[in-house]
Order: structure tokens, then sequence, then C-alpha cells
């Protein structure tokens, strides 16, 4: 069994843990938020099931605190064992910030760093800390949500994209095999930098437009009634690829993600339901919004590479005007 240590245990590091909890492994979450609650009634994951993650226990999904550990710290982290593995599922506004932390708990050159942020250049950012040979990124297409009781709430999908900073495969048959034992789907990508953009695809469009529109924000569902606002959520998909593509081919790769990419991402959106993204629940509670990686940086390549992406950039500017 491995020991996995967990940082950024909102909704996703949370929801992703609890299936290596249940398939037996040794996991350390790193709390801030909930820490004395969790560590007093455990942990619950409310699903309304998918293909992509098998339920390993009961309905209801609640693990005690006994079966896992949660740290207020470091050090309570590292306490009795090297981790094999430590997954970095922190919003990237607060990336640099943990990064000392990080040196700390991958010090072992046993340790492997597991990416599971959102965006683009987050490798770049992270191998300076770890190395690239010792770092890899799962990248999740789910729909989840925190609760206020600490709960959380798993909607929709949860397969991974499972890649290596340096694109060898081959380092990532045991994340795989770690990740499937644990009930979870996955899926080992040729290249890690097209993944990402894949996944931009569907990020920029519905999570920059859920904070845009209206007052309040929109959900997806509501994006999608709307024939308008559904038209530009293609259209900004379709300069994404258009981007995505030419920083494929700037840096050597052969792989292009195809015009289609965008009916399948519409087509994943219409079995949501009605889904507030990350964004959009950043915004309305008042938290730092993941900009950079998510907006600013692929507008940034776009503008280097001499791609045209007005719309991409428009959003951008309106977004950056919505926040505090």
């Amino acid at each position: 069994m491995a020991t996995v240590a967990i940082v950024g245990s909102g909704a996703v590091g949370l929801f992703y843990g609890s299936q290596l909890v249940q398939a037996g492994h040794e996991v350390r979450f790193w709390l801030r938020r909930d820490l004395a609650r969790i560590r007093a009634q455990g942990l619950t994951v409310h699903s309304s099931g998918s293909a992509d993650v098998a339920v390993l226990v009961a309905p209801g999904r609640h693990l005690p605190a006994g079966r896992f550990r949660a740290c207020a710290s470091v050090a309570e982290c590292l306490e009795g064992a090297v981790p094999d593995w430590v997954v970095v599922a922190i919003k990237t506004t607060q990336l640099e910030e943990i990064l000392p932390a990080l040196a700390l708990l991958s010090a072992d050159p046993r340790t492997r760093v597991v990416a599971m942020c959102n965006g683009i250049g987050i490798e770049e950012r992270l191998a300076p800390t770890v190395g690239a040979q010792r770092l890899f990124a799962a990248l999740a297409h789910v729909c989840l949500e925190r609760r206020l009781d600490g709960s959380v709430e798993h909607q929709a999908h949860g397969k991974l994209l499972l890649g290596h900073a340096r694109d060898e495969s081959a380092a990532v048959q045991e994340l795989a095999e770690l990740v499937a034992g644990a009930g979870i789907s996955c899926y080992q990508v040729g290249s890690l930098r097209e993944a990402r953009w894949r996944k931009l695809v569907w990020n920029l469009p519905y999570n920059g437009l859920s904070v845009v529109l209206g007052r309040d924000g929109w959900d997806t569902a509501r994006i999608m009634a709307d024939a308008e606002t559904a038209s530009l959520v293609r259209a900004l998909m379709e300069e994404v690829i258009r981007v995505a593509n030419a920083d494929l081919s700037a840096h050597g790769a052969t792989a292009r993600i195809e015009p289609s990419w965008c009916d399948e991402m519409i087509r994943r959106t219409a079995v949501m339901g009605p889904y507030r993204t990350s964004t959009l629940r950043d915004w309305r509670a008042g938290l730092p919004c993941e900009i950079g990686s998510l907006f600013a940086e692929p507008v940034a390549r776009a503008q280097r590479l001499g791609v045209d992406a007005p719309r991409m950039a428009m959003l951008l500017s309106v977004l950056r005007s919505r926040m505090p």
C-alpha cells in the first residue's frame, strides 16, 4: 500500500483521496478548512453516481476519522513515513505560496508529485521545486462541490487523465495502477501539454462566462439554454483550439486538437445538469479566482504566437473588471 499526502484538501483532494482511503492506502490530508470537524467526525462524500468512479464502500461514503490522517502541518504529513506520492490539488492562486512546503514533502528522491491543478503552465511552475522527472499530472474531468458542513458533493464524471512532465509513458504506469486500484477510471495521455489544452477547451469558456453573465453569474445549464451564449461557448472553444494547436506546434509536438472536440465538450456538459463552475463559486464567495492559469496565460500565449483570439482577450478583460 502507498502513503499519499494530499496538499489542498478541498473538494478535489478530498474526493479522490477518499477513494484512495477506501482502497486501503495511507492517506494524509493537509487541511485548513474543517480540520477540527473532519478530525472528529470523519469525511463524507455524497454522490449521484458515475461510471467513472466505483463506489468501494456502502452508499453515503462516510469514512471514520480513524481511516485516514487529517493534518494541520507538513510535519504531521511526514510523521512516521515518507510519502510515496504527494498530490497537489490546490488552487493555482496559492501555488507559489505552498512551494516551500512542497519542497519539504518531496525532499526524499523516492517521492513523486502529482499536480491536480487546472490551467496552462503548471509544470513550468512546479518543476524547479521537485524536478521534472518526478513530476506527474492528473487532470480531473469531474463535477464536485465542497458543502458548508465539510462534506463533498460529487455531481458527475470523475475520470482522470494521467501524464508525465516529460511525457515518459513508462513512468506513468505505477500512478495508473494506483488510480485504477482505487476504482477511478483513468487514461494515460501521450502529450501532457495537449491534455491540458484539451481540458482548457471546456474550462475557459464555461468558467469565464459563468462569472461574467448576469449580476450573480450563471450555471452551465443556463449558459447552454440561451442560444446566444451557447454560440459564444462554441466560438470561444474554437479560439482555444487554434491557440492550443499553435502552442503544440511551437513546442515541436505532433499532436493536434480536432475541431470536433468542441462537440464532445458540449455533449459532456449536457449530462452535468446545472453545474456551478469552480470560478463562479470562488467569485461568489469573494475568494481569489484562478485568472492567471485559466485565462491570462492562454491569452498571453496567443499574443506571443500571433494567433488572433479576440473573444478570449475580451473575456479576460471583463473577468478582471468583475474581480474584487
